[in-house]
């Protein structure tokens, strides 16, 4: 599989301690990358259509390791783990950014996507399988 770029992941996660949701971030390590620069018409005006396809394979480089959405909201310590799902943010590249206010902190300083979609394709030859993540 072509690589192109890394991307920072931050899972959120409902912090008992502080009662508000908190983030964690990882960096995965190869990954494609496909963005794309798009507006749609409407009868309002425009509407922005930017979006992004990742193409994440299952051997991705990381320091941590990958479990489902249900079983990573169960874990008490998810510092080992990350996990793939809608409303998760990405960034492209390695940031060394910790949200620790408003995830709206992540958006004044880097061009952050909102994850949309999560497919596996866990078929065919293990050097093959991947996860394909759409964002917006």
């Amino acid at each position: 599989m072509i690589t192109n770029s890394n991307i920072t992941i931050y899972n959120r996660y409902f912090n008992p301690t502080t009662r508000l949701d908190s983030y964690q971030r990882t960096i995965l390590q190869g990954v494609f990358w496909d963005d794309k620069k798009a507006v749609n018409r409407i009868q309002s005006g425009l509407q922005d259509a930017d979006g992004v396809l990742i193409i994440i394979p299952f051997s991705v480089n990381s320091d941590k390791q990958y479990i489902s959405p249900k079983e990573f909201e169960k874990l008490e310590d998810r510092t080992s783990y990350f996990t793939l799902r809608e409303g998760d943010r990405v960034v492209r590249g390695a940031i060394d950014f910790e949200i620790t206010g408003k995830v709206s902190d992540l958006d004044k300083q880097y061009e952050a996507f909102t994850i949309t979609s999560v497919d596996t394709k866990d078929f065919g030859s293990p050097h093959m399988r991947h996860w394909e993540v759409g964002a917006r």
